[in-house]
């Protein structure tokens, strides 16, 4: 009788071991799941957006034939910062001055254990390697291309981007690269009719205003050597009094 009520515990632990193991599991496969991504966008359906990068690639003057491998460069180190399910956005401000996006994908990861499991290697291979990082770098030759405009809204623009839906301040992890001149143009405001800049920080308060709080601006200055009339250190100041004013949190870099 002893060696019995032995053998039963002996049982019923081990059962218990095995359930446990499986409830494991389970929850494992439940906690770890990888999102149910959009066909086109590689968007999580069944959570939110962890955030939102945009490169705004300012194409109203002519850039000189390096410009593009600093491009390239540049957009690939932004995307290598870009998280897992965090949407990642290319723009050209041109002539047609079109907010819609050349490029507006999530990186839906490089492809791990439990995503290899839920939908294959193959799958998510292809969709981090041809449709995230490999389609951008198509893009980013089409944005390359020589373009000119008469004006440079780059003020208008980045007001339009921030009060879009998918780049709200309900959004978390906001990123805003602007790769430009930065010598604003337009009838809101010219900087070549200031060259002191006085009068663009409160233009820039009253465009970008509470929908600019949490925003990261990342500048890249381009340097095309042509315009001598207003000069970086002029443009830079203007713009420092105006990122300053905002209280935004903002880097400045010069590319060439």
């Amino acid at each position: 009788m002893r060696e019995r009520d032995r053998a039963n515990r002996r049982y019923a632990i081990g059962t218990a071991a095995v359930i446990a193991g499986l409830l494991a599991l389970t929850l494992g496969v439940w906690v770890f799941r990888p999102a149910t991504l959009d066909a086109a966008t590689l968007c999580p359906t069944d959570r939110p957006l962890v955030g939102h990068t945009v490169v705004i690639v300012d194409r109203t003057d002519r850039w000189s034939p390096s410009m593009a491998a600093a491009l390239r460069e540049l957009v690939e180190s932004a995307q290598h910062q870009t998280l897992r399910y965090q949407k990642f956005s290319i723009v050209s401000l041109d002539s047609d001055q079109s907010v819609h996006p050349v490029f507006s994908i999530c990186n839906p990861g490089a492809p791990t254990f439990w995503s290899d499991l839920y939908r294959g290697h193959r799958y998510t291979q292809r969709d981090f390697q041809d449709r995230f990082v490999g389609a951008a770098d198509r893009v980013v030759e089409e944005v390359s291309a020589p373009s000119e405009a008469s004006a440079s809204p780059i003020v208008e623009y980045v007001h339009r981007w921030l009060g879009s839906d998918d780049f709200s301040p309900a959004m978390q992890n906001r990123r805003l690269i602007l790769v430009s001149d930065m010598r604003q143009n337009s009838p809101l405001y010219s900087i070549y009719g200031s060259r002191t800049g006085s009068g663009l920080a409160p233009v820039v308060e009253q465009q970008f205003g509470a929908a600019a709080r949490g925003v990261t601006f990342d500048v890249y200055f381009v340097a095309h050597g042509r315009d001598h009339n207003v000069s970086e250190t002029e443009v830079r100041d203007a713009w420092n009094q105006a990122f300053t004013q905002l209280g935004a949190n903002y880097t400045w870099r010069q590319i060439s």
